[in-house]
């Protein structure tokens, strides 16, 4: 009985074995799968669609030779496709049976100009002659393969798809193969051990004379019991018959994964999100890098690469201040991380809206906000506001960064307030306070903002004797920035500018004006009057129409635009 258990082990260790090393050898797939094209086309963009990328498993790498520039970059189809437009292109398919990559030529006289350093791709490489460029062929990737925008891209172009192989089930059959051997061994000493302990004389004793024999009829329907050592093999063939047989079959599940067409990542029917984390992050960085050379140069052309609207208004009337008085402070400086937030919104369409909390490592600077945009699919992201955030401030839920948020229009009817309203609103409780039609729509319980500046208002009428003061708040930049919450508000970055008219009301008075205002007008003051604007880069939470939540600031940067005589 023993040596039976022990020649199964020995068998069930054999057939682990050799499972675990056939999957090593000769059942071991393909390494890679390769594929290659010398374009005949000359063409100055080529483009390798996600359906070619997606037909072997795996993610490939793109291979470009040519004979000067090469660049390859990574992005969305749909963005590829967007940022090429009507020009002549040549795209790469997978041939009929699969085995080959042809082309085909798309005839067309859009604008030419260099991709490289365009915001839509995820990776790019720029190289002489040739280069290779992993790909992530997650997010409906595509490649856009070219040379300098303007003469015919490389032409040499191959994709190797790394095949991948688990190694797990191979390793688990060598370990159990070893395993059982290491049994079988030891099952085999104790049997030997057993049989060296037992051997002994062996005396032949007399046969015990035998009874009468009786014959008993119906032998064929008496069952024969089966004695412990029959029962006994049946119960061990059991465990190792399907020990063995689960060896054998497992065989079929074993190795790589059967080549089919992956599946997209989004669902047909989604909107896919604009950008991705390490997009987002490439262009706060060249943000920063702007801000810090205008700042450093007091210059506001170093910043129009990636500053417009507001943002660049205030940031250049700054940098005019510090040019006349060294003793103008500057704004506080542009942080590319670490992220603390990031919403992008959720489209295919153009212009483009992101939005983002920095702060710089160890500083005391409160948290900036920065709302981005982009206009088109050749133009960059450019920050339109830069707002640092009240202290305090807790911004509402938003749907995740992976899935982006629905952009939100100017005059969308589905807000407790329409986004473009909210500057003469809110001007209108500065103004009044909570005799404001509007005062019921807003908490400004922690609004230290609305608090300073209504109490600033107030106390600069009742210092007036000579001359008369009037405010005004209107609506400062007609592109609002707003995306959708995951409450179905929304966040709103609107810029509101706050004038100031002072009048004098006696014949012979004259009014002055001191600080940043002196600096800007370039003189004392004025005997006809003066008005000041100032430019407010406002961060608010307006929930939904239907919500019984209040409007909320979360943030505001306020700078002086101008200064001017009446």
């Amino acid at each position: 009985m023993r040596f039976l258990i022990t020649s199964l082990v020995y068998l069930a260790a054999l057939m682990s074995l050799l499972l675990g090393v056939a999957e090593r050898t000769i059942w071991h797939p393909a390494s890679s799968h390769e594929l290659a094209i010398t374009l005949t086309n000359s063409t100055p963009y080529v483009i390798v669609p996600a359906s070619t990328l997606e037909h072997f498993a795996g993610s490939p790498t793109i291979s470009v030779a040519g004979t000067r520039q090469v660049f390859a970059s990574v992005g969305r189809e749909s963005d590829v496709s967007a940022w090429v437009g009507s020009c002549q292109h040549t795209e790469i398919k997978i041939g009929s049976g699969g085995k080959k990559l042809v082309e085909k030529t798309l005839v067309g006289g859009g604008l030419l100009s260099d991709p490289a350093g365009s915001d839509l791709w995820r990776d790019q490489r720029v190289s002489n002659q040739s280069l290779n460029l992993p790909v992530d062929k997650s997010n409906q990737a595509a490649v856009l393969v070219a040379s300098n925008g303007i003469e015919r891209a490389p032409s040499r172009i191959s994709l190797n798809w790394q095949v991948p192989y688990d190694l797990g089930p191979s390793n688990f059959a060598l370990i159990l193969g070893g395993i059982l051997l290491i049994a079988g061994l030891i099952l085999n000493w104790l049997t030997y051990w057993h049989i060296r302990s037992t051997r002994g004389p062996r005396r032949r004793t007399p046969k015990p004379p035998k009874g009468p024999q009786i014959r008993r009829l119906n032998i064929d329907r008496i069952t024969i019991s089966r004695g412990r050592r029959v029962a006994g093999r049946s119960k061990l063939a059991v465990p190792v018959g399907v020990l063995v047989l689960g060896l054998l079959t497992g065989c079929s599940n074993f190795g790589s994964a059967p080549v089919t067409d992956s599946t997209p990542t989004q669902a047909a029917n989604s909107v896919p999100v604009s950008l991705l984390q390490g997009q987002l992050s490439r262009i706060l960085n060249d943000v920063a890098l702007s801000a810090a050379n205008g700042d450093k140069g007091k210059d506001a052309k170093q910043l129009q690469n990636r500053f417009n609207g507001p943002a660049l208004e205030i940031r250049a009337a700054r940098y005019l201040l510090q040019q006349r008085s060294k003793k103008v402070a500057s704004l506080e400086s542009i942080a590319a991380g670490p992220i603390s937030f990031s919403l992008p919104a959720a489209t295919s369409q153009w212009p483009r809206t992101a939005m983002a909390v920095t702060q710089r490592t160890g500083s005391s600077e409160l948290p900036q906000m920065l709302v981005m945009q982009q206009d088109s699919p050749r133009s960059n992201y450019k920050v339109w506001y830069s707002i640092a955030m009240l202290p305090g401030a807790k911004i509402p839920a938003v749907p995740a960064a992976d899935v982006g948020a629905a952009p939100v229009t100017p005059n969308s009817l589905f807000l407790a307030m329409s986004p473009k309203a909210l500057p003469h609103t809110y001007g209108d409780l500065i103004d009044n306070g909570q005799l404001s039609l509007s005062a019921g729509k807003f908490d400004v319980s922690k609004d230290e903002f609305y608090l300073q500046l209504s109490q600033s208002q107030k106390t600069q009428k009742a210092a007036l004797k000579k001359a008369s003061l009037k405010f005004s708040h209107s609506l400062g930049e007609n592109n609002v920035l707003s995306l959708s919450t995951s409450d179905a508000g929304a966040l709103v970055a609107v810029y509101m500018n706050d004038s100031y008219v002072i009048k004098p009301t006696k014949a012979g008075s004259a009014v002055t004006v001191s600080g940043n205002e002196k600096i800007m007008l370039g003189s004392n003051g004025s005997v006809q009057g003066v008005k000041s604007v100032y430019g407010d880069m406002l961060l608010f939470y307006v929930p939904a129409l239907a919500s019984k939540n209040q409007i909320r600031l979360l943030g505001v940067t306020q700078g002086l635009v101008s200064v001017r005589g009446l």
